[in-house]
C-alpha cells in the first residue's frame, strides 16, 4: 500500500512501533520492515531506531536479520561519506584530522553487528558473517570474527551450514586469500563431502589460498567429480583455476590441460565463455603457452555451436597466430571456418586470414589465393555499389551498423562483374519453334544436299 497511499500507510507508524514489540517473531519482522520503509529517508530516524532496538532486543530471529541488513547499509553509507570528506579535504589541501573520520571498527554500527556472531541462533551468526565480509574496504582486522564463525560451520553437521560457509569463504578468498589460511584444514575435510557443490567450493577456496605444491593434488580431486556439478559451479572452479594462474605461472602445463578437458565436456554458453576467456588470459600472460593454448582453441572451434565464441577465437588467432614459430599450421582451422560456418563466423575467418597474409610476407601468396576462392561465392550485390557504399559509409561515422540493404543488387554473378579482367556475356539468341511447313521444307532441302555430296564422292573416286 506504500506505493499507492504512502500518507494514509504513514499514519500507522504508532501502530506499527507497538507490533515491533510483539512476541509474534513474523510479526515483529514485518513491523520493523515496515518501520524502515516509512523511514529510510531520514538517516537520523534510521540510526534512532537502530539505536532503540539495539538496546531493546529483539525476539524473531527474522528481525535481527533485517536489523543487520539496514546496519551495513548505513555502514557502507558512511564509508561512502568518509571517502567523499576525505577527497574533498585532499581537494583543497587540508590537513585530514583523525578525528574527523568516523573509523568502522570504532562505529557502534559494527560494534552490533559483530556481537550478532554470539547470537543463539545460526542464521543471524551467518548474517552478521556474511555482512562483515561484504563491507567494502573490509580490512583483516574486521574480517577475523566473521572467518572463525565460518570456520566452525565448515564442520556442522548440517549441509546447508557447511554450504554457506564454503561459499562464504569462497568469496573472501579472492580478495583476502591470507585471512583464509587457518581454514585450510576444515577445507580440506570438505573435499570428500557427499555433497558435490561442497566440495567443488572447497577446492576452488583452496586453490586460491594453497601453496605451489599442492596444486597438481587438488587439480587431480576436482578432475574425478568436475563432470557431475552443475555449469555453475564449473565456472567457479573456472575462475578459482585463472586466479591460481596468475599466482603460480608455471603451472600453466597443468592448468591449460585441465581446461582443455572441460572446454571438451557439454556444457552451456556461459560455462564455455569462462573456458575460453581463462585460456586467453592464461596465454597472454604466458608467452610459453601460446602454441599449446592455440592448438586447443582451434580444437574447439572445429565443433563450436556458439557463433560469439567462434569469432573471438578467430579474432584472437589473428591476432597472436602470425606471431608463433609456425602460423601456417593455424590456416587450415581458420579456412574451414570460411566454407563450413555461418556469415558471421565466414567474415571473422576471412578477416583473421588477411591478417596472416598481411604479417607474414612467405604465407601471402597462399592467403591470396584462399581469399579468392571466398570471393568466388556468388553475390546478390554490386561490388562497385558496395565498395561506393562502404567508403561512405566510414566518411561519416555513425553509431548504426552498416545496412546492406542500401547497395544495390547485381543483375548478374559475381565473376562477370571484373569489367576490366572478363568481358560482359552477352545474351544468346534464342531460336524460335519451327512451323510445320519449315520442317518439311528443311527434308527437302537435306535430301536434295545429301545427294549433290553422293554425286561429289562419285566425281572424285
Amino acid at each position: 500500500m506504500m506505493k499507492i497511499s504512502y500518507d494514509v500507510v504513514k499514519r500507522w507508524i504508532n501502530e506499527a512501533q507497538e507490533a515491533a514489540s510483539s512476541d509474534n517473531i513474523m510479526v515483529q519482522y514485518h513491523a520493523l520492515g515496515l518501520l524502515y520503509y516509512l523511514r529510510k529517508n531520514d538517516r537520523l530516524a534510521v540510526a534512532k531506531m537502530i539505536n532503540k532496538f539495539t538496546k531493546s532486543g529483539l525476539k524473531s530471529p527474522f528481525a535481527y536479520c533485517m536489523l543487520i541488513r539496514i546496519a551495513s547499509r548505513l555502514l557502507e553509507e558512511s564509508d561512502e561519506g568518509n571517502l567523499l570528506l576525505f577527497y574533498i579535504f585532499e581537494a583543497f589541501s587540508f590537513v585530514v584530522h583523525h578525528s574527523c573520520i568516523i573509523y568502522r571498527h570504532n562505529s557502534p554500527l559494527f560494534d552490533f553487528i559483530e556481537s550478532c556472531l554470539r547470537n543463539k541462533h545460526e542464521m543471524v551468526i551467518y548474517e552478521a558473517a556474511s555482512a562483515i565480509i561484504h563491507l567494502p574496504n573490509c580490512t583483516a582486522r574486521e574480517l577475523a570474527p566473521a572467518v572463525s564463525v565460518l570456520q566452525l560451520f565448515c564442520s556442522s553437521p548440517k549441509p546447508a551450514l557447511r554450504f554457506a560457509a564454503v561459499r562464504t569463504l569462497n568469496k573472501v578468498a579472492m580478495k583476502h586469500p591470507s585471512a583464509v589460511t587457518a581454514c585450510n584444514l576444515d577445507l580440506e575435510n570438505l573435499i570428500t563431502d557427499s555433497n558435490r557443490s561442497i566440495a567443488t567450493l572447497a577446492i576452488t577456496t583452496l586453490l586460491k589460498t594453497g601453496s605451489e605444491s599442492s596444486v597438481d593434488r587438488l587439480m587431480k580431486q576436482i578432475s574425478t567429480f568436475v563432470s557431475e556439478i552443475s555449469d555453475e559451479f564449473k565456472v567457479v572452479v573456472v575462475q578459482a583455476i585463472s586466479a591460481l594462474c596468475q599466482k603460480y605461472p608455471r603451472k600453466h602445463t597443468v592448468m591449460m590441460t585441465f581446461l582443455s578437458n572441460m572446454l571438451r565436456d557439454d556444457g552451456g554458453f556461459e560455462y564455455k565463455r569462462a573456458i575460453v576467456d581463462c585460456i586467453i588470459s592464461i596465454i597472454e600472460e604466458n608467452p610459453d603457452s601460446k602454441e599449446s593454448g592455440l592448438a586447443h582453441l582451434c580444437e574447439f572451434i572445429e565443433d563450436c555451436e556458439h557463433t560469439v565464441l567462434a569469432t573471438k577465437i578467430l579474432h584472437f588467432l589473428g591476432k597472436e597466430g602470425p606471431r608463433t614459430p609456425n602460423p601456417s599450421k593455424y590456416i587450415r582451422f581458420i579456412f574451414n571456418r570460411v566454407v563450413l560456418e555461418n556469415e558471421a563466423v565466414r567474415a571473422a575467418a576471412v578477416s583473421a586470414l588477411a591478417k596472416f597474409g598481411a604479417q607474414n610476407e612467405f604465407l601471402l601468396p597462399s592467403v591470396l589465393v584462399l581469399l579468392q576462392r571466398c570471393m568466388m561465392e556468388s553475390l546478390t550485390v554490386s561490388v562497385l555499389g558496395l565498395e561506393k557504399a562502404l567508403h561512405q559509409y566510414t566518411l561519416e561515422p555513425s553509431e548504426k551498423p552498416f545496412d546492406m540493404k542500401s547497395v544495390p543488387l547485381s543483375t548478374f554473378p559475381f565473376l562477370e562483374q571484373k569489367a576490366d579482367l572478363t568481358p560482359v556475356a552477352t545474351k544468346q539468341h534464342v531460336k524460335a519453334a519451327p512451323a510445320r511447313q519449315d520442317i518439311f521444307q528443311g527434308k527437302h532441302t537435306n535430301s536434295h544436299s545429301s545427294n549433290n555430296r553422293n554425286n561429289h564422292f562419285y566425281l572424285y573416286s
